[in-house]
């Protein structure tokens, strides 16, 4: 299966939003947020993790995204590989994983196609604190003849505009590799065998059609919708490694995305980017959504607009600074000659004309020059 190049991604975005992404307690009662020094103003801060929580979460809800499988002990918590894969799962595809097989032997690792920095506060966080209770409850109780007083608490806070990137490498979306010990198949089923020990067997079965024959150097198998008949969704290649051995392994298994679906979870996760997260944080409801944002298509999945980015009061207008520097470099991909840039602004968060006027005029032209159009 040849999938045609989708170009690299990054996205900078600014948004108005408050630092729910909760540290450690102070003093016992009171709730720390998250911060950082900046040039030596102290700024909060909404980690790696938190994002990548709103993003899968957006998706799941948005788009029916299904939560990979987990496994695990009393010590370690990890995505299920027995389970699932990246063709069956789009979190594994594009959030990664590891999969850990025994005490001695190697695990399994995928990197994330899809970079994430911190958001950053674009302002120093100036020791705000909030107090709440639960007066409501306490009410209530006191209603019903209790004997009950408000647990008072403190809280750190922030409402800030915050800046935050994200890059994909489209050249990983879609395309995953295991080394295992054993394949076998039969009855339309792929088994791969991660390893055979006196305590268990880990192994993956999938439903699929065998599509080379017995005589291949490698073997090709389709996986499709519901298993057989359907609509393809990727294939898998298998090639033995280094054994002169017949029937013994190990194997190398490539999985390989139909270009299709890749093209779909790639405009998925860029929809919900530019679009806002559902993030929920602290019993509160966070707008991560852009006020302002910049896309480009990269050469390499580097977030080459971020460190440029900043805003800057204009009299009673906020305004984004640094667009003229972060054009001006090598790794933007171009098309006949210009840059193959979006950029969105707002009300709130202006962009100079000029700048807007050599991007692309609309998000379907950007989508298209990325390789994501739909014909």
């Amino acid at each position: 299966m040849k999938n045609e190049a989708i170009k690299n991604v990054t996205i900078t975005v600014i948004f108005d939003g408050s630092a729910l992404n909760r540290d450690e307690a102070i003093g016992g009662n009171i709730l720390s947020i998250k911060k950082i020094n900046v040039n030596g103003e102290t700024r909060s801060f909404i980690g790696k993790p938190a994002l990548r929580h709103y993003l899968f979460q957006s998706l799941h809800r948005g788009f029916h995204w299904v939560p990979a499988k987990v496994t695990g002990d009393e010590q370690v918590v990890q995505f299920d590989l027995t389970k699932d894969d990246i063709i069956s799962n789009a979190e594994l595809d594009v959030f990664g994983y590891m999969f850990t097989l025994g005490k001695k032997e190697t695990a399994i690792t995928r990197k994330s196609p899809l970079g994430i920095t911190k958001a950053i506060s674009l302002f120093p966080y100036e020791s705000d604190l909030a107090f709440y209770s639960n007066h409501d409850l306490v009410a209530r109780g006191k209603n019903e003849g209790m004997n009950v007083s408000p647990s008072p608490v403190n809280k750190e806070e922030q409402n800030s505009f915050y800046k935050v990137s994200f890059t994909l490498d489209t050249l990983i979306v879609g395309q995953d590799t295991w080394i295992i010990n054993e394949r076998n198949y039969e009855n339309n089923t792929l088994c791969l065998i991660f390893s055979i020990t006196k305590e268990k067997r880990l192994e993956r079965k999938i439903k699929c059609t065998k599509e080379s024959d017995e005589s291949a150097k490698e073997e090709i198998y389709s996986v499709e919708e519901n298993g057989k008949n359907g609509k393809e969704l990727g294939k898998i290649y298998i090639k033995k490694v280094n054994s002169e051995e017949p029937g013994k392994g190990p194997y190398k298994v490539r999985f390989e995305l139909a270009k299709d679906q890749k093209k779909k979870r790639i405009s998925e996760v860029l929809t919900a980017i530019t679009n806002g997260l559902y993030a929920q944080s602290s019993g509160e409801a966070n707008t991560i959504i852009p006020l302002f944002l910049i896309a480009g298509a990269v050469k390499i999945p580097s977030p080459v607009f971020h460190p440029y980015i900043d805003i800057r009061r204009d009299g009673s207008q906020w305004r984004v600074i640094g667009i003229g520097d972060a054009l001006n470099n090598y790794w933007i991909e171009k098309s006949d000659g210009r840059p193959i840039v979006y950029i969105r602004d707002s009300e709130r968060l202006k962009v100079e004309p000029a700048f807007k006027e050599e991007s692309e005029k609309s998000w379907e032209t950007f989508l298209k020059k990325l390789g994501l159009s739909s014909d």
